[in-house]
């Protein structure tokens, strides 16, 4: 049964990786941040639910969310690679989009741009000046026993397995014209917080 039956999104599932309380924020929980009437937990959420018909919880802090299915990890001090490997285990769809869940600025055209690009592919992602983005990313449940052999063996970043699967890089200049250059903007530390707010303050 979908997470969402009214949804008219595409067959896919959608994850947010809602890791908790962030040191660096003085133990704040970055998904609970507040930017205009939502908290990111809650904006991420809103725009899996367009185009997702399955929304999942990266948490092993949450025990109950009325817009989708809690997935705690499977084994602790994993990282996100351990939370992508235990969402796609859940998944209900072929395909789960991964989004963290620090993005203020993450539009629809981006998350639309990587399903279109999905055929023959088990990952796909962008490509920034700052590097590729495997925390907006698509994997296709092919990934999994590459991404469970690397956990086994204690590789935990999640660009190590992707030598073992069909990856496909979408750079900046080919998502839409409207594509912002601060889409994938996360929040790491209270410098990266106070830039978001400046930028969210002039984004409205």
């Amino acid at each position: 049964m979908p997470t969402n039956p009214d949804s008219k999104g595409y067959p896919l599932s959608g994850a947010v990786l809602a890791g908790g309380s962030s040191r660096r924020l003085g133990g704040r929980d970055k998904t609970r941040l507040r930017f205009g009437s939502q908290s990111l937990l809650e904006r991420t959420i809103s725009l899996l639910d367009v185009i997702c018909d399955e929304i999942l919880i990266s948490s092993n802090t949450l025990h109950d969310h009325p817009q989708g299915r809690i997935i705690p990890d499977l084994e602790k001090n994993q990282g996100p690679l351990g939370a992508i490997n235990s969402c796609l285990r859940e998944a209900r769809h072929p395909y789960l989009l991964i989004v963290a869940g620090d993005m203020p600025f993450i539009e629809l055209p981006a998350l639309r741009k990587l399903w279109q690009e999905r055929e023959n592919f088990d990952v796909i992602l962008p490509q920034t000046p700052d590097g590729l983005q495997p925390l907006t990313a698509l994997y296709n449940k092919n990934c999994l026993p590459a991404i469970e052999s690397n956990l086994k063996q204690n590789h935990l970043k999640i660009k190590s397995f992707f030598g073992s699967v069909r990856v496909k890089t979408i750079p900046c200049a080919f998502f839409p014209e409207s594509f912002p250059k601060n889409t994938f903007l996360n929040i790491n530390s209270p410098e990266d917080l106070r830039a978001a707010r400046s930028l969210y303050g002039a984004w409205n």
